[in-house]
């Protein structure tokens, strides 16, 4: 009995115990000397958003070291033991200075942490990354400009942590002011426009209403499909087709009914045509933005603008019905508004251009090729598809005129405020890039053909002027200072018969010098 008991626990010492030794044994050689200590950066935020544009922000960050030496083959520790060079950069100085700083070009390797701290200075708006860099160093870090080349051609000898930034614009009373200011112009002019609407014209374009159905077509269906092909063929960047196709989903503004007035188109039927298309859009834009946007929009929440649509809405039909109601009830305002309508709308759209790029200056220095070529493609496709579907219908001249410019001039505060309630900044600014460029180069082409027609128009008057004037003069007797002129009056009906008999009634004055 007893020697069974011995040779159990034989046995178990063999099969269970003895195989724990050797292991533990076995663990004991590959165990060895000292550990590997590998840095860790942390970020205090560790994001840098909304970084205003000429303010100041403070970053901390703090370093410590963890123990991966389990992690790693024993022939890979000689890496990060020892002193570490450390530097902190901007990837685009442009968007992002680092002006001040706290941390040491150098420190040594081990456990307690380390916290340092920098400041950075936004300098324009967009994306960007500040970058710490940990770099293998001798002992004190000397020679480390010469150690260059050996860490570039060394990666593992060095460790990088990046922080992600963000620039945004800041914000400026002065434009809001003069935003304000253009704002209360066009109410202004759309008064006008109200006293020069006639409602009678008015009710036939909508008991007809070809021309807002056209507008209607090459609005919501020509432009919102333009947009989309044009910036995926030529942007690449998400936030530049966000803006182009919102710009695009968009009704027709407020500069197309003063265009129209000011080369002699259509108003009543732009004005009739912004009024449905406004409306429409509060159905339209959601279509486009959820269906075919929804590509673009696929890591944003799309928020409809209806408060600003509803705003449009207002500001078109409330100076539009008191300027009906000054025609209806005062002749004299009425006459007086006749006579400034033209000047006051060329002044409402130049301070309307102004206020824009003045407000969107920021805009030029993110101008590219692809973007100006893609503002230039939706600019006059708008104008040549909208021309091209009203001669086919075969409108006229002035209606032809207003479908064009009402194609061709979309509504940017609608598209505005959409990308600002849909995306953060400064992806909002980013994405009105596009919207910008369209504007530039939809209005200013129309700026040269009107100085065109103008000075053709004056020339044409002079030209016909000095015909009219050209007149030969008889000759006058200066020696004698007397002429003779010679009356004759017009055979009647009666006598074209007798022409060849008829003698003309001849009297001869003489004019003598007193």
């Amino acid at each position: 009995m007893a020697s069974m008991v011995i040779l159990g626990i034989i046995t178990l010492y063999f099969f269970f115990i003895s195989p724990l030794v050797f292991t533990a044994a076995e663990v004991a050689v590959v165990q060895p000397k000292y550990q590997l200590l590998m840095p860790r950066i942390d970020f205090f935020p560790q994001e840098l958003k909304a970084v205003v544009e000429e303010k100041l922000r403070h970053v901390s960050f703090g370093i410590t070291w963890e123990n991966i030496t389990d992690t790693f083959p024993t022939s890979t520790l000689k890496n990060f033991d020892g002193d570490f060079h450390v530097s902190v950069k901007s990837d685009n100085p442009e968007i992002l200075e680092i002006i001040n700083s706290s941390y040491p070009d150098c420190i040594q390797s081990r456990d307690e942490p380390k916290n340092f701290s920098f400041t950075v200075k936004g300098v324009f708006l967009g994306y960007t990354k500040v970058t710490v860099n940990l770099t293998a160093a001798p002992k004190g870090c000397l020679n480390v400009n010469s150690m260059e080349n050996f860490v570039s051609k060394s990666p593992e000898n060095s460790k990088t942590f990046d922080l992600s930034v963000s620039v945004i614009r800041s914000p400026s009373f002065l434009v809001d002011v003069v935003t304000g200011i253009m704002a209360a112009l066009v109410a202004f002019n759309y008064i006008n426009m109200g006293v020069q609407l006639d409602l009678h014209c008015i009710g036939k374009v909508l008991k007809k209403p070809v021309g807002p159905a056209i507008g209607f077509v090459c609005q919501f269906l020509f432009m919102p499909v333009a947009s989309f092909g044009i910036s995926l063929l030529l942007l690449d960047d998400i936030s530049l087709r966000l803006g182009l196709f919102t710009l695009g989903c968009s009704p027709g503004g407020s500069m197309s009914n003063f265009w129209t007035l000011l080369f002699n188109g259509d108003v009543n039927l732009s004005v009739t045509m912004t009024f449905i298309s406004t409306i429409a859009a509060l159905a339209m834009m959601p279509l486009w933005i959820f269906t075919l946007g929804a590509s673009l929009f696929r890591d944003r929440n799309a928020t409809i603008p209806y408060v600003n649509l509803a705003g449009s809405l207002i500001l078109l039909t409330l100076p539009i019905g008191i300027g009906l109601l000054i025609q209806q009830y005062s002749p004299r305002l009425s006459k007086i508004s006749r006579k400034i309508i033209r000047p006051f709308t060329l002044i409402c759209v130049a301070v309307g251009i102004s206020v824009g790029l003045y407000a969107n200056s920021f805009v030029f220095s993110l101008f590219t090729w692809q973007v100006v070529l893609s503002g230039l493609g939706i600019a006059w496709g708008g104008y040549c598809f909208g021309a091209l579907m009203a001669w086919l219908f075969r409108l006229e001249r002035s209606q032809i005129i207003a479908v064009s410019i009402e194609t061709a001039f979309q509504n940017p505060a609608v598209a505005f405020v959409l990308l600002l309630l849909s995306l953060p900044q400064p992806d909002a600014d980013l994405s009105s890039v596009p919207v910008i460029a369209q504007l530039m180069l939809t209005g200013l082409p129309m700026w040269a053909l009107l100085v065109i027609t103008r000075v053709y128009k004056k020339v044409k008057a002079c030209c016909e002027k000095m015909k009219e004037e050209d007149i030969e003069k008889p000759e006058i007797d200066t020696v004698q200072k007397a002429y003779w002129a010679l009356a004759v009056e017009p055979p009647s009906d009666d006598e074209n018969a007798n022409l060849e008999t008829k003698q003309p009634k001849v009297e001869i004055i003489r004019i003598t010098s007193s």
